[in-house]
Formats: C-alpha cells, sequence, structure tokens
C-alpha cells in the first residue's frame, strides 16, 4: 500500500470512528420517541435515516447500506489477500440474509414476509436474493445456495437440520461457526507483521462464541459433551482446544465459570444466567476492539472498525424495530443492551 493510500485510509478510519455510538450512550436513547432518536442518532454519527420507507427503504436497510457505503471507501486502497479477508469480513452483515431465508423456507414462510426481512447489501451481495426467494420448496433453496461462496456454510446448515429440526439457534449457531473458521482461515493467510493485533481481535470473537455455544449446547439443548465440543469453532485467544474440550465435560454453568482461566473469570465474576454472560462478553469483546482502533495497524484498526459498526448497526436496527412493534422500553433494553 502507497504511503498516499495509508493517509487516505488513516484519515478516513479516524474520521467514521470518531462517529461511532458509544455503547454506553446507548442507555439515553430507551426513553425517546422515533423521531427524537433518529435526530439523536444523526447528531451523534452526522448520518440521517428517515421513517418515510417510500424513498429512503426500511430503516434496517437504510442503516446497513450507510455502514456499506463507508466500508466500500475503507476498502479501496486494499488489494490481493487482505481485500479478499476484508470482503470476507463484510459478508458477517450478509449472514443476516442467509439465515432469514433458510429459517423462512424451512418454516414455510410467505416470500412477502421473508422479502421484508432482508437487507439489501448492495455491492458487497453474494446471494442471488430473487432467484432463492422463487425456489419451490427447501431443498431446491439448499442445491441453489451450494453453488455460492456460503455452500460449505449451506451444507453444514442442511447436517443440523435433518439432525435437529428446525431449530433456530442452532441453525443460527452453524452458520456462524462455519463463517468464523473461513475467515480465520483467510486471516493466517495475511502476512504475519499484519495479524497481530487483528488475531486479538478475532480471538476473544471467538472465545466469546465458543463460550456461549459451549454453555447453550451443554446447558439449554443438553448435548453431550462431545456432540457439543464438536460444533464449536476455531480456537480463540484464551479458550484453546483443551480449554473447551475440558469446559465441555462440565456438569453446570457455574462449574464452568469456576474452571475458566482467570482474565475470563474476572470478567464474568458473579454472573448466573446464560443472557447476563452473553452481554458481558459483548461488551467485552467490544472494548478490545475500541482499543485496537485507536493503535497503527490500518488492517487492525479497519477489522475492529467493521466489528464495532456491526454492532451499532445491530443495535440501533433492534431499538427502532423495538419501538416501531410498540415494545415497552425496559424489554427493547433488555433486548438490545441486556440491562434489566
Amino acid at each position: 500500500m502507497s504511503s498516499f493510500s495509508s493517509a487516505y485510509l488513516s484519515t478516513r478510519l479516524s474520521i467514521f470512528s470518531n462517529h461511532l455510538i458509544d455503547f454506553d450512550f446507548l442507555t439515553e436513547l430507551f426513553g425517546l420517541d422515533l423521531e427524537q432518536i433518529l435526530k439523536r442518532v444523526e447528531m451523534l454519527t452526522g448520518h440521517n435515516y428517515s421513517l418515510d420507507a417510500k424513498g429512503a427503504g426500511s430503516i434496517e436497510n437504510q442503516l446497513a447500506n450507510t455502514a456499506f457505503n463507508d466500508f466500500q471507501l475503507l476498502i479501496r486502497p486494499f488489494s490481493g489477500r487482505e481485500r479478499r479477508f476484508f470482503f470476507y469480513a463484510i459478508r458477517w452483515f450478509e449472514l443476516v440474509n442467509l439465515k432469514v431465508l433458510i429459517r423462512g423456507k424451512f418454516s414455510k414462510t410467505e416470500n412477502s414476509i421473508i422479502q421484508q426481512q432482508l437487507i439489501d447489501l448492495g455491492d458487497f451481495a453474494e446471494l442471488p436474493l430473487n432467484k432463492l426467494l422463487d425456489t419451490e420448496d427447501t431443498h431446491e433453496m439448499l442445491r441453489l445456495l451450494e453453488t455460492t461462496a456460503y455452500s460449505g456454510i449451506v451444507r453444514q446448515a442442511r447436517q443440523v437440520y435433518e439432525e435437529h429440526g428446525n431449530d433456530l439457534f442452532l441453525l443460527d449457531a452453524t452458520i456462524d461457526r462455519s463463517f468464523f473458521i473461513s475467515l480465520k482461515q483467510r486471516l493466517q493467510a495475511l502476512d504475519n507483521q499484519d495479524t497481530t493485533q487483528v488475531t486479538q481481535v478475532m480471538g476473544v470473537l471467538l472465545d466469546r462464541f465458543n463460550l456461549l455455544w459451549l454453555l447453550r449446547y451443554r446447558f439449554s439443548y443438553k448435548l453431550s459433551p462431545a456432540k457439543s465440543y464438536y460444533l464449536l469453532t476455531a480456537s480463540g485467544r484464551i479458550l484453546h482446544s483443551a480449554n473447551l474440550m475440558r469446559l465441555a465435560k462440565m456438569d453446570s454453568v457455574e462449574e464452568v465459570l469456576s474452571e475458566l482461566p482467570e482474565s475470563l473469570q474476572k470478567k464474568l465474576s458473579g454472573l448466573k444466567t446464560i443472557c447476563e454472560i452473553e452481554t458481558a462478553l459483548e461488551y467485552s469483546t467490544l472494548a478490545v476492539a475500541s482499543k485496537v482502533l485507536n493503535q497503527t495497524n490500518l488492517i487492525s484498526r479497519f477489522f475492529a472498525y467493521i466489528i464495532l459498526r456491526e454492532a451499532e448497526t445491530r443495535f440501533l436496527q433492534a431499538l427502532i424495530k423495538g419501538k416501531q412493534l410498540g415494545f415497552d422500553d425496559e424489554l427493547i433494553k433488555q433486548a438490545v443492551v441486556g440491562i434489566k
């Protein structure tokens, strides 16, 4: 990357990073009505969103499209393996569409309803959404999906569906698991000098998902230790294969927490439920990404920005959707940031 491109990317990242919403500030939005929320978001981010879907599209799509426009600018200076890594990382957003399609077809939901839940990814889209929606049944849709960039993920989802039926958590976890395995493989293909801080963020992310999946597989779904361990994704920063294999043999959530490495155990001290643990782990991941965002390595900063922007987009989508559906503020707050 040229010095000019590096300066361009560094400047862009700094501008976009300054417009990220501090997640501690989200709690101040819950008591506001929709118009007030959008005005406050515009003040913080500089982005104007409209409740009138006729011209601007749904709020969900507006939030996603704004993020994609920024990613498009940031990815320009990259080429080769770095560019391929970031294009794949940004596909994390498209997993939402993949999950919506699989859930919808498996549950025989009408195409018009599925269509309303899909996000327009613009140039980052890989899925032929119209063709997938027009398929006659689940099997035809899966055959078409297996010709896309998500073929490996889809085969895993099909296997889980055949074994466990239309279980949304297991389907979602299977899709995420395959995605992160492939993402880590692409990370390992980068030059070592560029990957130290990226590996740090990736490691925390994988620790978060592996621990949550392990707890749900063992204590919500009552799967065996061997099956629970098999369904986990690539090893993370602290929880390596040996740790995860040992934790899978524990008999309660409390026992798992007591046997975690000390640094992770401190972060989860006093927590009782899997939902509380999920919230704590997500905020811990975002804290690491925020720290890396202020470092010097541009690859690490861009990856951290993708993680933070994805969380911001997802949180705002959930907040606004909850308001549109008229849900109680406390329920929305618990769903968005895990605060009771």
